[in-house]
């Protein structure tokens, strides 16, 4: 897998995987990064998943994501697109989880929450609460995920 920290950069994509096909790096799956306060809207993000499968015919899988469920991150002077709150940060998930299911041939493979922690400086943004407890959007992996095509 090849990681790659510009989820919703279409163009910075490009220029990456670009830059790879030049000196001929071999890799089967693109790890891209997702955090919307940094790279863009949850549309950028499924439009340039779709252009990665569509153009260099490679699985993705979103190997970074999070989302605060308190008050936290600075959306470049933007309101933020789901309100930061337990419920907020599951609807973001929610959000997340169908583009990725309703990407082109099936070929997002999937999706880690990159801080499920509780407690420290990014707390936040991670699955339980300050008393330890799941917050709602940890219920957004219930649903079985769908069968493979393989």
């Amino acid at each position: 897998m090849i990681h790659i920290d510009k989820g919703g950069n279409q163009a910075a994509t490009k220029s990456f995987l670009d830059h790879l096909a030049q000196y001929r790096v071999p890799y089967d799956v693109v790890g891209q990064s997702f955090y919307p306060w940094w790279q863009g809207s949850l549309n950028d993000l499924k439009n340039n998943l779709a252009f990665v499968w569509n153009t260099y015919h490679k699985d993705v899988v979103v190997v970074e994501t999070a989302y605060d469920w308190r008050t936290g991150e600075d959306f470049k002077g933007k309101p933020a697109p789901f309100p930061q709150t337990p419920e907020g940060q599951r609807e973001f998930l929610a959000a997340l989880e169908s583009g990725v299911r309703e990407a082109p041939g099936g070929k997002i493979r999937g999706i880690f929450w990159w801080e499920p922690m509780a407690g420290g400086a990014i707390a936040k943004r991670g699955l339980f609460d300050d008393q330890h407890e799941a917050l709602p959007a940890i219920h957004v992996f219930d649903r079985p995920a769908r069968a493979s095509a393989h």
